[in-house]
């Protein structure tokens, strides 16, 4: 692992890892104490302490399903990596507040509360749940390619429109919406 710099004061550290493509590829790490994440004309920008910046980045988690609280990476303009963020809880709160919303925008998934009816119809399989967000209807296709398990009672369902919605725990639904579910599963 290089590193520009010593390791407590580096704006980013670089790692070099084996591709399969002959061009080197860099990781770039970003500390978050010498980055600032703020908006532009309502684009995010990102600028590191030695003074390099990026006019508008994209927010996304590298493990959006596994651990979605750390490892954060910057996309540039292009959508080429600018870098890695291991732990946005370290960044100053402005910063913070700009990653949040950012990544609020890419992964809304309302959570399933409770399920109200389901029913199918030419193998079009329509949901009436209770979120988080408000009453939501969700239409779907072929459960088995649509229906992602997370773990043995977390489930994520994609609609039609690409929405994903989640069930946290299937256990702790209520009864009515559990009996609705093992029915239609």
């Amino acid at each position: 692992m290089s590193q520009s710099g010593t390791e407590s004061s580096a704006a980013l550290a670089t790692v070099e890892m084996p591709v399969t493509d002959p061009a080197s590829f860099e990781l770039r790490i970003f500390d978050p104490k010498k980055i600032r994440v703020f908006r532009h004309g309502g684009v995010p920008r990102l600028t590191l302490q030695d003074d390099r910046s990026w006019v508008k980045v994209s927010v996304a988690r590298a493990f959006p399903l596994s651990d979605p609280n750390h490892y954060i990476g910057f996309l540039d303009g292009n959508g080429k990596d600018a870098g890695l963020l291991l732990d946005p809880g370290l960044l100053d709160g402005d910063s913070r507040h700009v990653v949040d919303e950012e990544l609020e925008k890419r992964y809304f998934v309302p959570v399933v509360e409770r399920v109200l009816s389901v029913k199918e119809e030419f193998g079009t399989i329509y949901w009436i749940v209770e979120t988080d967000r408000g009453e939501k209807e969700i239409i779907a296709r072929n459960l088995r390619d649509n229906l992602m398990e997370l773990a043995s009672s977390r489930v994520i369902l994609t609609d039609v429109d690409g929405n994903r919605f989640e069930f946290p725990d299937l256990n702790k639904l209520d009864n009515k919406s559990q009996n609705i579910i093992i029915r239609n599963l």
